[in-house]
């Protein structure tokens, strides 16, 4: 039995769409680039979370830089979690900002007791990050911090499509919320990205930026934009993905109680426990492994589930923390315990749509087989 890490899902329905469509824009009835289905996907994609507005863009990376640039935070210094993708702290740099890496409490996301450790008189915006997918109960905590130290708070939202704290989306908690739509996630439109906010002033500079700052989409500029433009096929790609978020959610929650089974009956795995009152997206399901593990002893598990089983392991979240990562070295101030620890203790077995009842079953047996 083979098991891939991820598998992108459209239905036959969801096919013809996207080919009826974008067979019409090769026809020249519509632009290639940043026209009326991206527009469509912007108003579904923000009705969908609960916020005003949603702008589209070439990817999420691209998203996060439009904001910080948006928030003119040119000198200021930024918290972010270290145990995060670089692609979340290289737009704070490219932004003109300083990077400031806290660490992360036990469910892998952002500790408010760091935040509160590392403001400065410099600090102008703390990010957070919804590791997996969890919009982790922390959140509301760092709310509060950033209002009453007037910060700006960012979430990075890239694997938190759909996901929900107290019935709240991910995307609304913050002055804005950065989605990506790279091809592993719950939702792809192979690459791409979205930011959602319920700021006008931002919203209208993001629309601005991602457009190389043409005022009034004419070749005329006050500041520095870039060509951030998400095209029409990856927005059909979006509204169909879209439609379907709350059953790939579905399904992945059906898999979730499978795997939380099977991985409680293995003493030296521990599934993530996920708080009553949020809704995971479930890009990644979470199992730590045992403290006396070596970094080694876990590539050693992936590489015989590779070769002896064919099941290949989603990637880690993450493997290395920012203030280890040797292009970050001028921004690494300490050690960071919790995150370097994590990082090394989890895995993240397969998960998604397509996959089966007896597929998740498989992976289980197969990780249980290799421990022993």
């Amino acid at each position: 039995m083979k098991i891939p890490p991820f598998k992108p899902y459209f239905s036959d329905e969801n096919i013809e769409f996207v080919l009826t469509c974008f067979r019409e824009i090769l026809e020249g009835k519509s632009f290639l680039s940043q026209s009326k289905y991206c527009e469509e996907f912007e108003e579904k994609f923000a009705r969908y979370h609960n916020v005003k507005y949603a702008v589209t863009a070439s990817n999420g990376t691209a998203t996060l830089e439009i904001i910080f640039r948006a928030l003119d935070l040119r000198g200021s210094e930024i918290i972010v979690p270290t145990n995060t993708m670089a692609g979340t702290v290289f737009p704070i740099i490219h932004a003109g900002a300083v990077p400031v890496f806290a660490d992360c409490t036990n469910d892998m996301t952002l500790d408010p007791n760091e935040v509160r450790r590392k403001i400065t008189h410099k600090t102008k915006a703390v990010v957070t990050v919804h590791v997996g997918g969890l919009v982790s109960p922390h959140t509301k905590e760092i709310v509060e911090i950033c209002g009453e130290n007037d910060l700006y708070l960012v979430e990075d939202a890239a694997h938190a499509h759909g996901s929900k704290l107290d019935g709240k989306y991910a995307g609304a908690f913050g002055v804005a919320g950065s989605f990506s739509f790279y091809s592993t996630k719950v939702m792809t439109t192979g690459e791409g990205g979205m930011i959602t906010t319920n700021n006008e002033k931002l919203y209208e500079k993001a629309k601005l930026l991602r457009n190389q700052a043409k005022e009034q989409n004419r070749n005329y500029h006050k500041v520095l934009g870039h060509s951030w433009r998400m095209t029409e096929v990856q927005a059909l790609l979006g509204l169909t993905q879209l439609e379907m978020l709350d059953e790939f959610i579905s399904k992945r929650m059906h898999l979730k109680k499978i795997y939380d089974k099977e991985f409680n009956r293995i003493p030296e795995l521990t599934p993530m426990e996920i708080p009553e009152n949020c809704r995971h997206s479930l890009y990644k399901y979470i199992v730590f492994t045992p403290v006396n593990w070596s970094p080694g002893d876990r590539d050693n598990l992936e590489q015989k589930l590779r070769k002896e089983y064919d099941v290949k392991l989603g990637g880690y979240v993450y493997e290395l923390p920012c203030h280890l990562q040797p292009v970050f070295s001028d921004y690494a101030q300490e050690n960071l315990p919790t995150a370097e620890y994590l990082c090394n203790h989890h895995i993240c077995p397969p998960m998604y749509y397509q996959m089966t009842d007896e597929e998740a079953l498989y992976v289980a047996d197969s990780i249980r087989r290799c421990i022993k």
